[in-house]
């Protein structure tokens, strides 16, 4: 079973996660990867719960290893909305400039949990 996203949303993670599920975003991402657990609470548990997520891990809750094949998932966490597709773990303010968001991020607002120039990925 996956762990809970323990943080609250902010109010402008929320509406960048209802923009993200508009766009149809998918975030690709293993029970057992770091990068993931904190990308889940870079949005927080209303937000994140808004997002299409696929397990990738062969022994994690609900997998779809086949689909992560069949996407090419290389990396964790990848962010995939139409064609586009970047692999690592995002601050706020970088998921909404790489998705399009035109909603104001402001970084502070998002406290001790914001990561602004750091970025990650799992293999």
């Amino acid at each position: 079973v996956p762990s809970k996203v323990k943080r609250k949303s902010t109010d402008q993670a929320f509406e960048l996660g209802k923009y993200l599920q508009s766009k149809g975003a998918v975030m690709y991402g293993a029970y057992w990867c770091p990068h993931c657990s904190h990308q889940k609470e870079i949005l927080g548990r209303e937000a994140f719960a808004l997002i299409h997520y696929t397990e990738c891990a062969s022994k994690g809750f609900q997998s779809n290893a086949a689909m992560c094949l069949q996407q090419k998932v290389d990396g964790f966490p990848t962010w995939k909305i139409g064609n586009k597709v970047r692999s690592g773990e995002m601050p706020l303010v970088e998921l909404a400039k790489w998705s399009g968001y035109r909603g104001k991020i402001e970084e502070e607002l998002e406290g001790d949990v914001s990561m602004s120039g750091m970025s990650g990925s799992c293999r």
